[in-house]
């Protein structure tokens, strides 16, 4: 059978079904709990539940620059742990 007469794969997965990826996102996930709950707390209603800047404050109770701050400081811990969970053995561990 020619390839030209083959469909293209409608899931553009790898074939290990993005083990990898889940991998990542897990050790994400991980990362982000393991945070202290002020940068954990702002960094999960701004990204996980795709809360805007200013529902994300009111929710927490705080002026929007703090939860900004919060953010940036929380990706900056992240930033800097992430490589290191991702390249150690502890990450297989916690899998």
């Amino acid at each position: 059978m020619p390839l030209d007469d083959v469909a293209e794969p409608r899931d553009w997965r790898p074939p290990d079904g993005g083990l990898e990826d889940a991998d990542r996102d897990r050790a994400v996930r991980l990362a982000v709990f393991a945070l202290p709950a002020k940068y954990r707390e702002a960094l999960i209603l701004f990204y996980i539940l795709d809360m805007d800047l200013a529902k994300a404050a009111q929710s927490l109770g705080l002026p929007e620059g703090t939860v900004k701050a919060r953010l940036f400081r929380g990706r900056e811990i992240l930033r800097t742990k992430l490589p290191r969970i991702l390249a150690g053995p502890r990450l297989k561990e916690a899998l």
